[in-house]
């Protein structure tokens, strides 16, 4: 998939940006699912990962800042680019990924085995926290399910907070190497380098100062 152009289906995956991830934090349920959706949302997004990045996470992997800036998250498992990722606080504490991951922490028990999964799958009848972790295709349905039930205007997969974090950063006028680092693609990525092209068309117009 990423050697393709990283698309899933046809055409390439819509970015899930802040503005859907707003509408789908108000239809998330008041239970243990509803806080592992959250949690696994917005550290996608943060880490800009793929699907079995996020999947693969152990809880050791995703460790407090010594000195209390955020989380420093360890990408170790990837095809590509393992990395190294700093969590800041979000400035909206609603859609944190840090205040999420402490909360998803605290509810759901985990914490004895550093090697554990940090996101497990919950038990469909009980609700209790199983010792499976999610696979890839897993962590892509959950998004579906989440934009679906937020009604959404798009149908995001699980490539689409990735694109999401490429597509914010630009907007917030962090440089392409800032985004690079994060998600971990090669200097000078066409790959990523496009996902901030297909937003730019409001930004750099040929209209501007013509109308």
């Amino acid at each position: 998939m990423e050697k393709a152009g990283e698309q899933r289906g046809r055409g390439q995956a819509p970015a899930l940006l802040v503005r859907h991830m707003e509408r789908i934090v108000r239809t998330l349920p008041d239970d243990l699912s509803g806080v592992r959706d959250l949690s696994m949302m917005t550290m996608h997004f943060a880490i800009a990962g793929r699907e079995h990045e996020v999947g693969w996470l152990r809880e050791r992997h995703v460790a407090e800042d010594p000195e209390g800036r955020g989380l420093i998250v360890d990408v170790r498992i990837s095809k590509n680019y393992p990395r190294v990722v700093q969590v800041p606080y979000g400035s909206r504490a609603h859609l944190c990924p840090v205040r999420a991951w402490r909360r998803w922490r605290e509810a759901s028990g985990i914490g004895a085995d550093p090697d554990g999964f940090a996101y497990r799958r919950l038990h469909s009848r009980h609700h209790t926290v199983m010792d499976q972790g999610l696979g890839a295709e897993a962590v892509g349905d959950v998004i579906t399910r989440l934009a679906e039930r937020a009604d959404l205007d798009i149908r995001p997969t699980g490539h689409g907070p990735r694109r999401g974090l490429v597509t914010e950063s630009s907007r917030a006028g962090n440089p392409d190497a800032v985004a690079e680092k994060q998600g971990g693609w090669a200097k000078g990525s066409k790959v990523m380098r496009r996902y901030r092209e297909d937003d730019d068309g409001f930004t750099e117009n040929a209209l501007h100062g013509v109308l």
